[in-house]
């Protein structure tokens, strides 16, 4: 049986997410959606996304690409294996990158993907500082 598709309550992009030891909790520290750099190219050193699914059943492998607005693949994050019993249970994840590449202002996506199937995209706008 092939599994069912995960509907997605909850993507954020954060400086940091943790799980608590015990509880399993998560919590997301600094959630923004924008960046705003002072020189480009740049490297955001690190930032964090924290997902969370429902309607899931079954084993997934998932893959979130970083591209930029012409759909260039940035930075890939792969290896991330999901086996989820039932679909009464809502599954979370954190996933914390580093080093990312931002060549220019834009708006950036991650895109969010299920067995190699594409999900959704996710923006992130980075934006130039300028002095007023």
């Amino acid at each position: 049986m092939l599994p069912v598709e995960p509907s997605i309550i909850s993507f954020l992009i954060s400086d940091m997410v943790i799980q608590e030891k015990g509880t399993n909790k998560w919590s997301a520290i600094g959630i923004f959606d924008k960046i705003i750099a002072t020189q480009f190219p740049f490297v955001q050193p690190r930032l964090a996304l924290y997902i969370r699914l429902s309607d899931a059943e079954g084993d997934y492998d998932i893959r979130i690409e970083f591209c930029d607005d012409s759909d260039c693949i940035l930075a890939i994050f792969e290896g991330i294996r999901l086996s989820i019993p039932s679909r009464l249970h809502n599954p979370d994840l954190g996933i914390t990158t580093l080093n990312l590449p931002i060549q220019k202002p834009g708006k950036f996506y991650f895109k969010l993907y299920f067995n190699g199937k594409f999900a959704k995209d996710f923006p992130l706008i980075v934006e130039e500082y300028r002095k007023r």
